[in-house]
């Protein structure tokens, strides 16, 4: 059994021997993502490599978990992150993808959104995220004076007001957001496979009304300090065009942001889980301590 999206959705394999299958349960807050992933889970399974739906459960096998879906278990397959080569697969992972944020058919079956800017996207996506964790780090920043000092903190607000300004300010954020994206799109949740190549697992988060530039950002995260970087912004520029790589910059410095300021708030809010407290803290922490330096060597002080 496993958690690896944090503290809400439970994830577990259950065997009797023989089959194997993958079992997503959420909590009430959650349930209605799942159904929605329910609802698609066969046009997914068809263009997009996701895992085919067995089953969904509507009534509570677990406590608190009212909800949940019934996956075939993906044998062999192995999270792209820990990928001997994950480079090998990126090209038709991207190239998936690419079809993904431009697909009118899966838009036609999603729930209808009010259309907002690009701009208004990032927002949604990190700049709410990061004022709401600095509320959180603020009320609890006694559990982090050891190694995050008041004067940091004071420049997270700095950082985060600064960041918002830059979006409102660059062209290519004042589109309407149109694309189709999974949102979630980390190495963990692109599973490798020797039989047919990978697996897009985790389609939680689904919706019509997003940036693909944040889909690529985190699917190419952990190359962007790579050498080959300037090769990858080529392909999404060549896949998507100009404008989503303008934005591609600005989520990839706030993905790293977020790995300076969002795991602070993983961290305070471990203190409510006694089970995972020390493990999700030395995590957080080490996270915390590696991004904090390389954000000021890219992106300055202020």
């Amino acid at each position: 059994m496993n958690n690896p999206g944090g503290f809400c959705n439970l994830s577990m394999h259950v065997t009797d021997g023989s089959t194997r299958l993958h079992v997503k349960l959420a909590p009430p807050d959650t349930a209605d993502r799942l159904r929605q992933w329910a609802r698609v889970s066969d046009y997914l399974a068809e263009h997009y490599a996701a895992p085919r739906l067995v089953h969904a459960m509507d009534r509570e096998l677990v406590s608190g978990y009212p909800y949940g879906l019934v996956f075939t278990y993906i044998e062999g397959a192995t999270p792209l992150a820990g990928a001997g080569n994950p480079e090998a697969v990126l090209p038709a992972v991207m190239e998936t993808v690419a079809k993904l944020h431009r697909d009118d058919v899966l838009r036609d079956m999603l729930p209808k959104a009010e259309i907002r800017t690009y701009a208004e996207a990032f927002e949604d996506e990190y700049i709410t995220r990061f004022t709401e964790d600095l509320e959180g780090i603020c009320e609890s920043r006694e559990l982090l004076r050891d190694f995050v000092s008041d004067e940091t903190i004071t420049w997270f607000g700095e950082e985060i007001e600064r960041l918002r300004e830059t979006v409102r300010r660059t062209p290519a954020f004042l589109l309407p957001a149109e694309d189709v994206v999974h949102n979630d799109l980390n190495g963990n949740n692109v599973l490798t496979c020797d039989v047919d190549g990978f697996r897009i697992i985790d389609w939680d988060d689904l919706s019509g009304d997003g940036d693909a530039a944040m889909d690529y950002s985190v699917l190419l995260g952990p190359l962007r300090h790579d050498s080959s970087w300037p090769l990858w912004k080529n392909k999404v520029s060549a896949a998507a065009g100009g404008a989503v790589v303008d934005r591609l910059e600005l989520y990839g410095r706030a993905k790293l942001l977020d790995d300076v300021i969002d795991v602070l708030a993983d961290y305070v809010e471990a203190e409510h889980v006694p089970e995972h407290r020390e493990e999700a803290q030395r995590k957080a922490k080490a996270i915390h301590l590696q991004a904090y330096p390389l954000y000021l060597a890219a992106y300055g002080a202020g």
